[in-house]
């Protein structure tokens, strides 16, 4: 098949080549996902994948007609001189991931900067925010100028209703625009250099709980005792929540290990409780005391290449990176509550003991 020459949607003229979405609607040009590929995570937008990501990450808007694998993100220009009208840069907007989309807070440094009616006939209010993003090259480089980046996004609310942020879903919403962007040297603007074309993406999407296909299994107790031990965490363990949670680490499975005593008792009054196995490799250790000096690495590494953006997608990004597919809180290590709890990144990491 040929690929559209416009957009489907709006009508827009499409770039040559295989363009994965149209930035004039947001709206994807086709399908992400193929026949091959029934395991991959629930696609969430049109993806792009820079030199530096471990994985493809999400365009959400910009001022360019085709999303680029050769956008410069934050930290990785490394020539004297500033990037010209023709370079295409990164900019990392923040938003924390959500099922199917992302959402931006004002928690998350949005500021609500107007809400007036919609003026569409309806009783619906238009709701925008705007945050500043900086891009900056490598030390050294680019005659220590940085890229103010002024980004805009709007909401829909019902009369009457206070928002204080916004949901995005690449196929759903209008892409998040550029209000202003301008150098700057040591805090004084330079706007009488060129600006280059800026490409806004969300943070580096970490396949997690509601991105994947998965389910919780079961197994009998034997079994689930064998498949355990493939990882590296052992006890049993009983579920808050069968539906993913905000937790330190990002989004996961909380799981409370259930002491022997506590097991015992509950055999000897007859009472049956759901138990669970989990099989997470390679857990983030974190004992008491220890989580201010993570936060503070993470923070740290992310802010090299922009992602400091104060949210679980940091976090997320640096747990990929590092290689921990779940973590494991110590007693007195977390605010869950007391014992030992585990963090599962994966459905698919948990299974239910049957008997």
């Amino acid at each position: 098949m040929q690929p559209p020459k416009f957009c489907s949607q709006c009508g827009a003229e499409l770039p040559p080549g295989e363009p994965r979405f149209c930035v004039e609607c947001g709206k994807p040009v086709r399908s992400v996902a193929r026949d091959d590929q029934a395991d991959a995570p629930a696609a969430t937008g049109p993806t792009v994948r820079l030199a530096n990501a471990a994985g493809e990450q999400a365009v959400v808007g910009g001022t360019i007609k085709l999303p680029t694998d050769a956008a410069i993100p934050p930290g990785l220009w490394f020539a004297p001189q500033t990037p010209d009208a023709e370079r295409v840069l990164a900019v990392y907007v923040p938003l924390r991931a959500v099922v199917n989309g992302w959402s931006g807070r004002v928690e998350d440094g949005w500021e609500k900067v107007d809400q007036r009616w919609a003026n569409d006939g309806s009783s619906r209010e238009l709701v925008s925010f705007a945050i500043r993003r900086e891009w900056f090259a490598a030390p050294g480089a680019a005659e220590g100028l940085r890229l103010q980046v002024f980004i805009g996004a709007s909401s829909y609310a019902e009369e009457g209703r206070t928002r204080r942020g916004f949901r995005y879903r690449s196929s759903h919403d209008p892409p998040m625009m550029v209000l202003e962007a301008y150098w700057s040297r040591a805090g004084r603007a330079e706007r009488q250099l060129p600006v280059p074309q800026i490409q806004l993406m969300a943070p580096p999407r970490v396949p997690r709980i509601s991105d994947l296909a998965e389910n919780i299994g079961a197994m009998d107790a034997r079994e689930a005792d064998l498949w355990a031990r493939e990882g590296s965490v052992a006890g049993l363990f009983r579920l808050l929540n069968f539906t993913q949670q905000r937790t330190p680490v990002g989004r996961g499975l909380v799981l409370f290990e259930i002491p022997p005593t506590n097991r015992f008792f509950a055999g000897l009054l007859g009472r049956r409780e759901r138990i669970f196995r989990l099989r997470i490799k390679k857990p983030l250790p974190v004992a008491r005391g220890q989580w201010q000096q993570i936060i503070e690495r993470i923070n740290s590494d992310a802010a090299l290449l922009g992602l400091d953006l104060g949210s679980d997608a940091m976090i997320e990004w640096w747990l990929e990176r590092e290689g921990y597919d779940g973590a494991l809180f110590e007693e007195r290590a977390h605010t869950f509550g007391q014992g030992r709890v585990a963090i599962a990144f994966r459905r698919a990491q948990v299974v239910e003991v049957t008997a």
